[in-house]
């Protein structure tokens, strides 16, 4: 909800300082960069990527940033789960317009990461929350909810 309420942001910092660079999702809607292709195309895409961007990415960035990282970044006390955040968020680099948003909403989670010394918190959040939203598009594409 939170990801999804962040939306307009991007969108803001998109149109003002990013309008150069060539997006294609940057049209009329969220599906624009699916224009043109078959449904059964994407519907074998999107099922072949579900355990990989849905699962498998999102654990790799939580082992990295939150699991071999930030413990090493301890030594700045307070400010280690504020640079974690910040490098996560820029290592997002192919739309740096999402980079304030990515902050907004990892910190709450790298923060409690941090104090509790328990990376589960943030591999449920992240990992969770990546497979129900390519879970959930996957299933609305299977359905023809996404022209």
């Amino acid at each position: 909800m939170v990801s999804l309420a962040l939306t307009p942001l991007d969108n803001l910092v998109f149109d003002t300082f990013f309008t150069w660079i060539p997006f294609e999702g940057a049209g009329g809607s969220a599906t624009t960069y699916l224009d043109g292709y078959a449904h059964s195309r994407l519907v074998v895409t999107m099922l072949i990527c579900l355990p990989l961007t849905g699962f498998a990415l999102p654990l790799v960035e939580e082992l990295y940033f939150r699991g071999f990282l930030l413990p090493r970044i301890s030594h700045l006390r307070w400010r280690a789960p504020v640079l974690n955040t910040v490098l996560f968020s820029v290592y997002h680099f192919w739309a740096p317009w999402t980079v304030l948003s990515k902050v907004i909403f990892m910190f709450p989670a790298v923060w409690l990461v941090w104090r509790k010394h328990d990376i589960r918190l943030s591999i449920g959040m992240h990992a969770g929350t990546a497979l129900l939203m390519a879970t959930i598009g996957t299933i609305a594409l299977i359905l023809g909810l996404v022209p």
